[in-house]
């Protein structure tokens, strides 16, 4: 049994590997349009057979994963994509992969096999998408870099050997975010025995004011990145809406939003953090009271805060964290935000009369 861990990386492309990065995500983003226009015809063909009362057993298979959308790909390329041999092929499959594992997923939605909210039909990837693309196998030569397949070798700005620790390699994903190339390597970590911990109990309570307040007294104050940066960032989108779209100014301009938003992601992501760590190495048995969220986001005044402390990424990083401390989490009914706007007295009620698990 292994663990999976992402290390990120930043990359410091020269100016001919990041063409060849942007030219390798358009390829991708290009694959993966293809095969779900494909997957759309067979669909709609087998929906005319069904009304034309073909037997089951004469129907269309529908090509859903990345082995049968390789075969048509193979079949096909030549016509649609004359110029495939520049690229490498693990672009095409794992771009074929992540269709596959996205109709899995509309399916698992829909028999109600997959938690979480209902998960829609795969959509078509716009050119203003994201720009990513993604390798099966990876090579690190040495300490700052990193070999991918026909690209060669690309310098990254941390130490990537140390972050990867002689880990085995699975897929790594090539991503632009905010005008900077990132590497995601996803690790093979063997899953650790957790040490008994003995450490005290506490109660944790999602308040308005403050972060999170614990059943002991203590306060974990939240950050609120994103309300300290709107006035900045307000004005950044008024200037790139007054822009020519497509101009060099625009797509200038538009940089300028994104480094906005991703140092309120950094912020914001470094808080959690913090206190998902503190909370994992100080505490043995953790009781999460959580909050009705959906009635939250529904209010004109409590959603933006709500959206920016990201209780959900929260808990989700203390139920990782603790399982290498030997913590456990135990999750319970959700509340409405009113109850929680006194964080602090209702943690401490519900310390002295807990409520029972959800």
């Amino acid at each position: 049994m292994a663990d999976y861990e992402a290390v990120k990386v930043p990359l410091d492309p020269t100016p001919a590997q990041e063409r060849m990065f942007r030219m390798y995500a358009g390829a991708a983003r290009f694959a993966y349009n293809a095969a779900l226009a494909h997957m759309k015809e067979q669909l709609d063909e087998r929906k005319a057979q069904i009304e034309a009362g073909v037997a089951k057993k004469d129907l269309v298979k529908i090509d859903n994963n990345v082995v049968k959308f390789g075969y048509w790909w193979r079949a096909n390329r030549d016509t649609l994509a004359p110029w495939w041999p520049e690229v490498a092929s693990q672009v095409f499959n794992c771009a074929f992969d992540n269709l596959g594992h996205a109709s899995a997923n509309f399916l698992k939605s829909l028999s109600g096999k997959r938690q979480g909210g209902p998960v829609g039909f795969p959509k078509f990837k716009p050119r203003a998408a994201a720009k990513a693309f993604a390798f099966s196998t990876i090579t690190i030569p040495d300490a700052h870099g990193v070999k991918l397949p026909r690209i060669g070798r690309v310098h990254t700005l941390r130490n990537v050997e140390r972050l990867v620790a002689g880990r085995a390699t699975k897929t790594t994903t090539i991503r632009c975010e905010a005008g900077r190339w990132y590497a995601s390597i996803l690790c093979e970590t063997p899953t650790p025995t957790p040490p008994v911990n003995t450490k005290p109990e506490v109660w944790v309570v999602f308040g308005l004011d403050e972060y999170i307040a614990l059943s002991d007294g203590t306060r974990l104050t939240n950050p609120r990145p994103y309300r300290h940066a709107l006035a900045d960032l307000r004005k950044a989108s008024r200037d790139l809406s007054r822009k020519t779209p497509g101009s060099a100014r625009y797509m200038d301009q538009q940089r300028k939003v994104a480094r906005i938003h991703k140092r309120v992601k950094a912020l914001r992501d470094n808080a959690l953090h913090a206190a998902s760590k503190r909370l994992a190495e100080h505490y043995g048995v953790i009781h999460v009271q959580r909050i009705h969220l959906a009635r939250g986001m529904r209010h004109h005044v409590l959603a933006q805060p709500l959206a920016d402390a990201a209780f959900a990424e929260f808990t989700r990083q203390l139920a990782y964290k603790t399982a290498r401390t030997g913590a456990s989490v135990h999750m319970h009914e959700p509340m409405t935000v009113e109850q929680h706007v006194d964080a602090m007295a209702l943690a401490q009620r519900l310390a002295n009369g807990p409520s029972p698990d959800a």
